[in-house]
């Protein structure tokens, strides 16, 4: 178990700005900050982060929460696993047991054993490349003779396999990682798919390369790459990585964990083809560069760089893949509403080459003078010479067309257009219907994609998934916990109780009179009258609170936000997207009156309503109680304990319909 103290320590040195930052460009909004909230695809920067409060809130999907919600939202980890994510990531030491692996969820289990076979891979790469035989002698001098340097290969870590088909099976094996973790990961695959995964069944993946690994925006290692240097083979000269559990190739960016603060500071980005490319340019000082890691340009790495800049310039061969690769790539960033440039180098020339020989100065005038926009790149490719051809005019008019349709913004659309007719001498009427019809076909595909996921969950009865387990102050979760947690957020029939919560996790530390605050004034009240929430996750929650304040005589908003249980609901709550102006309350002040303003009276209403809801419950079993009684004498108790009841119901209204302080 996590000992609260790690917990406390880890929320007391990781801002949330600094974690969130990590992962979104943050712009000071005020006293907070506002980015792209990377769980939705998200244009109008909705996320709020709260340095003072120490929570998000995204105001379109509604997803917030502390520090630690945010980094199991993003990396997909359970509770314990974003402690130890956090506390690798500042220093906090762990002891060896603190985290019981065996109290994770199944899914938790396999990804905590596949991430830290990756880092041992990792490690045993770097070292073969740096102290084996084969790696000082063949592979790191032909690193060097490519131009990349000691530095560069530590700071990406790169590495060499092993030359025979168990070198990294056999010393995991040996260190204690076991077959299924090692498959699990990518590392091995088995040699005859009829046999089950164990040792003689089973080689390395990766077999006589120089190896790359691949990370996560935070820098955790998701998988490698390994490129061949022998000639004389039938293998392909770049092997990825499968996909895995914690690797997905359209969702990562080859470089994005070391050229993320440089794309921010630049406020620009260069897509390029090759792992090569990004630690060339990289070591060459041009650090605001990634790749796509072997896949084709998505969506899904569309919004990732659209979290850092919204200028994008690709930087690909002058070959005929080159130029495709471009072209195919144009329409995904245009959907993303990100700005695109193409730069196309000669034909004999990669960017990883053209910095080699030419140096990074002429490199960067290269980029400023051929980087070109879309269209310009269209033209050029599609009619090259023949200038004047109807046909390939119309071609490269419909080809641009389908282009600008994907931009979601129609001031762009309508600027492109108007660029695109100006260029083709083609009227603007007629481009304008053209993207309509893309745009219109456009729709319907996502509409006819959308009918058939649709259909596919009703089929197959998919359950709406819980964003992980909610964390705990010093255990795991159970799933009925989880599922308590969550019911927080949506479950109306406790909205009495779910109200007063609220108002406590707002005005807890705040004056209720002379003698106590608001929280003392509720928990004597809850005391006295013994009405302690019905629902179990409420009535926890109370308690648990009543036993804080008296242990530390002190509750405020923080509590509630470190709280495992109520963190979501806190952010929630404490997270508003409007506030009135100073002018307006000035000029209005006897006008406006805000929550804040009135919030004795919600104490005193909610605490009634829930008493009211609390008399109703009684009343009801009183009235099953009458319905079954047996002897005369029982059923006078219930009759005078049915008016008893009526008449303290009265008193509640009255008190509701009156309340004034």
């Amino acid at each position: 178990m996590i000992p609260q103290a790690i917990i406390d320590k880890i929320f007391d040195v990781a801002p949330i700005e600094e974690v969130v930052g990590e992962y979104v460009t943050l712009k000071r909004a005020g006293a907070n900050y506002k980015g792209l909230c990377p769980f939705h695809d998200d244009t109008n920067a909705s996320m709020s982060v709260s340095p003072s409060k120490g929570i998000f809130k995204c105001f379109s999907c509604q997803q917030g929460g502390n520090v630690f919600q945010f980094i199991m939202e993003h990396e997909g980890l359970s509770y314990p696993l974003a402690i130890k994510h956090l506390a690798e990531r500042y220093n906090i030491p762990i002891e060896e047991g603190q985290i019981d692996v065996n109290e994770l969820k199944e899914e938790a289990r396999i990804k905590e054993g596949v991430y830290a076979c990756l880092e041992f891979a990792r490690k045993y790469f770097n070292d073969r490349l740096n102290n084996s035989q084969d790696g000082t002698v063949i592979y790191r001098p032909y690193l060097i003779e490519r131009g990349i340097n000691q530095q560069t290969i530590d700071k990406f870590s790169i590495g060499l396999s092993g030359t025979h088909k168990s070198h990294l099976l056999d010393e995991a094996l040996k260190s204690g990682y076991g077959a299924q973790q090692l498959y699990d990961a990518g590392l091995v695959k088995k040699i005859n798919d009829d046999g089950g995964i164990i040792q003689s069944n089973l080689r390395d993946t990766f077999i006589e390369r120089i190896v790359f690994p691949i990370y996560n925006v935070s820098g955790k290692v998701l998988g490698f790459g390994g490129r061949i240097i022998k000639k004389d083979t039938k293998a392909p000269k770049y092997l990825n990585s499968p996909e895995t559990v914690v690797y997905e190739k359209r969702k990562e960016l080859y470089g994005l964990s070391v050229s993320k603060n440089d794309i921010r500071i630049k406020d620009q980005v260069f897509l390029v083809e090759g792992y090569m490319d990004v630690v060339s340019l990289n070591q060459s000082g041009v650090e605001n560069v990634v790749a796509a890691s072997g896949t084709a340009f998505t969506e899904e790495q569309a919004r990732l760089l659209k979290r850092f800049t919204h200028n994008i310039t690709m930087l690909f061969d002058g070959d005929i893949a080159g130029v495709n690769a471009s072209l195919k790539h144009v329409k995904t960033l245009l959907a993303a509403d990100l700005n695109v440039k193409v730069a196309l180098f000669p034909e004999d020339e990669d960017p990883d080459s053209f910095i080699q020989k030419r140096g990074t100065s002429e490199f960067q005038a290269y980029v400023i003078e051929k980087a070109q926009n879309f269209i310009e790149l269209i033209v050029e490719v599609k009619m090259g010479d023949n200038k004047h051809d109807p046909i390939k005019k119309a071609e490269t008019a419909r080809s641009i067309a389908e282009n600008i349709a994907a931009l979601p913004d129609p001031l762009k659309r309508a600027a492109f257009i108007n660029e695109t007719a100006n260029l083709l001498a083609i009227p603007e009427r007629i481009l304008i219907d053209e993207v309509n019809k893309f745009k219109q076909d456009s729709r319907k595909q996502k509409e006819r994609e959308q009918r058939r996921d649709e259909r596919v969950q009703e089929q197959q009865n998919i359950p709406i998934p819980i964003d992980g387990p909610p964390p705990g102050f010093d255990y795991v979760p159970d799933s009925l916990e989880i599922q308590m947690a969550e019911s927080l957020l949506v479950d109306k029939k406790n909205y009495q109780e779910q109200d007063l919560l609220k108002t406590l996790i707002l005005y807890a530390d705040q004056e209720f009179d002379e003698e106590q605050n608001v929280a003392q004034y509720i928990f004597k009240e809850l005391e006295e009258d013994e009405i302690w929430p019905v629902s179990a996750e409420y009535a926890e929650i109370f308690k648990e609170a009543h036993a804080y304040i008296e242990e530390h005589k002190v509750l405020n908003e923080l509590y509630f936000i470190r709280n495992p249980r109520t963190s979501k609901l806190a952010a929630d709550i404490l997270s508003k997207r409007h506030s009135l102006s100073p002018g307006w309350e000035e000029n209005f002040e006897k006008i406006v009156k805000t929550d804040a303003d009135n919030y004795k009276h919600q104490v005193v209403q909610n605490l009634n309503y829930l008493k009211l809801n609390h008399i109703e419950m009684l009343m009801k079993e009183n009235q099953e109680n009458l319905k079954t009684a047996d002897t005369d004498e029982d059923i006078v108790i219930f009759q005078n304990l049915h008016a008893n009841l009526q008449e303290i119901r009265k008193k509640v209204t009255d008190q509701i319909g009156t309340v004034i302080l």
